[in-house]
């Protein structure tokens, strides 16, 4: 048994570990709405009950006294985002397509509960959060025209994950506690990046600079859980995460106005973006041997947090920051089993938009305002060890638009407008040893 155990473990790890390095975009604000097929095709609902390793690390680590004795999960899904920003200053107005490519998003989770113990243990590498877009310069948009009249090609490109060695306790037959240390990783890049002060040789000629290099930064926290059972077919279960406190991201990067003498001398900028803490409330029911119901509420604080809670310009025009208010998001989820060995399951998934209309100018790069998701898949024991999961959920087109900004405030006769659709497809492989 030991052999099949490690050798999954560190696979899973590398390519998890390698993989990891690319772009998780925004569903409930900028987390993914749930993680691996299972939890992602029931609406992300896992707080009180989990079918697997992935969606206990990513909601509740109590809930992996469900999950059986010695479990191996990896996940891999392709995520589309579609992006765009409209906008127009007086008579002139455009709209802009972002460059869409196929996004992979990888989770792995390993679970073990000795025979007869109320231990369980678990570790997850997830993919959990991100944003981005990629807009060519557009003379036809006033907000990408070349610099400095507009921003000209904006990029952006924000991803995070985070490695959770996790504990699950039996307390009662009815209660389980948990908990998890989240060590966390992000990477950031932005081009221009507004929160440094523009380079200005006239009122009319701001040049931001670049740091369209990716910089990673490392964080950490915590993550607390409890999971009780009301009777042999509900549950209930509470999850609170702590605010995972980063370093700062640093780039090094130059001046960017050609007409200043300090045009290509060396600057450098820094800038901190934590995660939000996160509170889960989440329901399960077992109306028959064959029928699971999973809802889940979490609400997440991102009013509070670095990075995302102040808003508007600094004297210097430098951006504070990106100004988002906090939201409630709520998932439900079916699974049914016309078969022993054959799952069905469909879901629902709501999110509250983060990103106040009056802030659209400021959140060009990062247009998280996804606000319902439709997900489903099926599961289908290929042994009595081994499961295949099959997921796919679509984001339905949200939109947000506000004025442009200046320090100044806002500029009438201005508008710039944010569009966000997402679809994606999820396989999950499980094997029980």
């Amino acid at each position: 048994m030991q052999k099949p155990w490690k050798k999954g473990l560190v696979m899973g790890l590398l390519f998890s570990a390698l993989v990891s390095l690319e772009e998780a975009h925004a569903t409930d604000g900028h987390f993914l709405h749930g993680v691996g097929a299972i939890n992602s095709a029931m609406g992300g609902a896992s707080v009180a009950t989990s079918e697997d390793t992935l969606g206990a690390i990513f909601n509740n680590p109590a809930t992996l006294s469900d999950v059986g004795p010695l479990r191996f999960d990896f996940s891999f899904e392709l995520f589309k985002p579609q992006r765009a920003v409209e906008s127009s200053a007086g008579p002139f107005s455009g709209k802009t397509e972002s460059e869409s490519d196929l996004v992979p998003i990888p989770a792995f989770g390993l679970s073990q509960r000795p025979e007869g113990s109320r231990v369980s243990y678990g570790l997850g590498v997830l993919a959990i959060a991100g944003f981005g877009v990629d807009y060519p310069q557009d003379n036809a948009n006033p907000i990408l025209a070349p610099a400095p009249n507009g921003f000209g090609h904006l990029f952006s490109n924000y991803q995070l994950m985070k490695i959770s060695p996790s504990l699950g306790y039996q307390l009662t037959p009815s209660v389980s506690v948990g908990a998890a240390l989240n060590l966390d990783w992000a990477s950031l890049a932005v081009e221009p990046m507004p929160i440094a002060a523009p380079d200005c040789s006239s009122a009319t000629a701001c040049f931001y600079p670049s740091t369209s290099n990716q910089v990673g930064a490392y964080g950490f926290g915590f993550q607390l859980g409890v999971q009780y059972r009301l009777s042999e077919r509900v549950k209930v279960g509470a999850a609170y995460t702590s605010t995972q406190r980063f370093q700062k991201f640093q780039w090094n990067t130059v001046h960017p106005n050609p007409n200043l003498p300090n045009f290509g001398q060396a600057e450098a900028i820094s800038f901190r973006l934590d995660v939000p803490q996160v509170l889960g409330f989440g329901l399960g029911w077992e109306p028959s041997s064959t029928v699971l119901v999973a809802a889940d509420a979490r609400w997440m604080n991102y009013a509070a947090t670095k990075g995302f809670e102040e808003k508007g310009f600094n004297a210097d025009g430098s951006v504070k920051g990106f100004g988002w208010k906090n939201i409630w998001t709520f998932g439900v989820g079916v699974r049914v089993r016309p078969r022993a060995d054959f799952a069905i399951r469909v879901g629902y998934n709501y999110s509250q938009n983060p990103i106040p209309n009056e802030l659209s100018f400021f959140n060009v790069p990062a247009p998280a305002l996804i606000q319902h998701h439709l997900t489903g898949g099926i599961g289908y024991d290929l042994s009595p060890r081994t499961q295949l999961n099959l997921a796919a959920y679509h984001a339905f087109e949200n939109s947000g638009e506000g004025p442009m900004q200046t320090p100044a405030g806002a500029v009438a006769g201005t508008t710039v407008k944010n569009s966000l659709s997402e679809n994606a497809g999820l396989i999950e492989i499980s094997y029980r040893f």
